[in-house]
């Protein structure tokens, strides 16, 4: 199966992710003995705290890296998009453009502090829903106002968004020790992203292989192709996803 990383930070220099062109492809390297063919590199927005200028910053090292992965990788294949850090403002800076989608679709990956309640992740689904983005929540399963909360987790799949979980969080991964709540919601079929929110080449490196065993036997084939390729390609083409 060839992967699709949806969710990570291997651009170099624009976020606390990759430090350099040497780091990223370091973590490329990595990446591509995992067996991912294809990766949205999704570096961090902060409105007002950005590492980079403005965009073109990202449009200038995204041009940049992918010139040297078709130099070292020419089976990869990058997309750009962001991770949102969810505050007010944010939608209207979508909707100008400034900020990033995935791909330049309509889907949105959007992070939010550990501790916000969820009457605020609610509002932010509501208003970029209004505003016809199409909100990805990222790693789902670091945020206390959802632990152990289904009908909260299904709260927010009704009200159309989509679930990403951070691929480490099988065996509880990076600021997750809840293995079991993880688990229950892979199994169960709330999470339709898998990615893995990689950083560096040691603690946060992208990897995917140690994971996989686990979820093809509780959750089947289809369901961890899907949620490791399938789901990615249908986003980035800009197609509707249930």
């Amino acid at each position: 199966m060839e992967l699709f990383d949806m969710h990570c930070h291997i651009l170099p220099g624009v976020d606390d992710g990759s430090k350099n062109m040497e780091m990223s492809l370091d973590m490329l390297q990595i990446a591509y003995e995992e067996g991912t063919r294809k990766i949205l590199l999704t570096p961090h927005y902060m409105i007002g705290r950005n590492h980079y200028k403005d965009s073109t910053v990202l449009d200038q090292r995204f041009e940049e890296l992918k010139e040297k992965v078709g130099e070292r990788f020419p089976e990869m294949e990058l997309y750009l998009g962001t991770e949102i850090l969810y505050e007010e403002g944010v939608v209207n800076l979508l909707k100008s453009g400034e900020i990033r989608t995935m791909n330049g679709t309509k889907y949105v990956l959007v992070e939010f502090n550990v501790r916000t309640p969820f009457r605020q992740i609610r509002e932010a689904i509501r208003l970029l829903s209004e505003a016809r983005f199409r909100p990805i929540i990222a790693h789902v399963e670091r945020y206390q106002s959802l632990t152990k909360r289904m009908e909260r987790i299904e709260e927010m799949l009704d009200m159309k968004a989509l679930l990403q979980m951070n691929i480490s969080s099988v065996e509880g991964g990076f600021l997750n020790e809840n293995k079991r709540w993880c688990r229950k919601l892979l199994k169960e079929g709330y999470i339709t992203f898998l990615g893995t929110d990689a950083h560096n080449v040691d603690s946060r490196a992208p990897y995917t292989q140690d994971f996989i065993p686990w979820l093809k036997k509780h959750c089947g084939e289809e369901e961890t192709e899907y949620m490791l390729t399938g789901a990615a390609e249908r986003m980035v083409r800009g197609e509707y996803i249930d």
